[in-house]
């Protein structure tokens, strides 16, 4: 690898080199963003598995940027689920992936393939997504929310503690999960 020059490396290779140079300066916190996605899931578990070991030997944090939300639940302890920008839901990982209570969230976790072979609801979408750049008042999740009522159009709902641990930013999160029900789906075999 040393005789070689950059645009010679494959994928798996640059990411090595790049985690090897933010490593070189000691840090105690990195910021990983999307450091797997384009590559093989071979070479995606290798470089994972080395980031948790150099986190254990090494006592490093990351912040772990990602839409593969498999990779992220492997390497996370916390999860923030951000929509446009903004952080809609923060847990531990596995209060995320069992009692998902933002309606992006659950949205977001119905659409991750699973391995089975039953019936799966996906929830669908409706809308177009806001503008980041200038965001209208209220829930920015509002436009695309099965759960949106005047209130959500007009007013940005708070950041707060639903349950020990747990924060989320919506009026009606007591009720996400069952309101769930009511959103369009589509059913789709595994």
């Amino acid at each position: 690898m040393t005789e070689q020059y950059p645009h010679e490396l494959d994928g798996g290779m640059r990411q090595v080199v790049g985690i090897g140079r933010a490593l070189s300066l000691n840090p105690s916190f990195i910021v990983c963003d999307e450091p797997v996605s384009s590559l093989d899931v071979s070479v995606q578990a290798k470089i994972i598995n080395m980031l948790m070991r150099l986190q254990k030997e090494r006592g490093i944090s990351y912040l772990f940027i990602s839409h593969d939300l498999s990779v992220v639940r492997h390497i996370s302890d916390r999860i923030c689920v951000m929509y446009l920008g903004q952080v809609v839901e923060m847990a531990d990982t596995e209060t995320i992936f069992a009692n998902t209570l933002h309606p992006y969230s659950i949205a977001l976790l119905s659409a991750v393939p699973r391995v089975s072979d039953t019936k799966v609801s996906r929830i669908v979408l409706k809308g177009d997504v806001p503008s980041p750049m200038n965001p209208k008042p209220g829930c920015r999740f509002a436009p695309r929310c099965w759960m949106a009522r005047p209130e959500c159009f007009e007013t940005d709902p708070e950041f707060k503690e639903a349950e020990p641990g747990h924060y989320v930013r919506c009026f009606y999160h007591g009720q996400s999960r069952e309101e769930m029900k009511s959103a369009e789906t589509t059913g789709i075999t595994d």
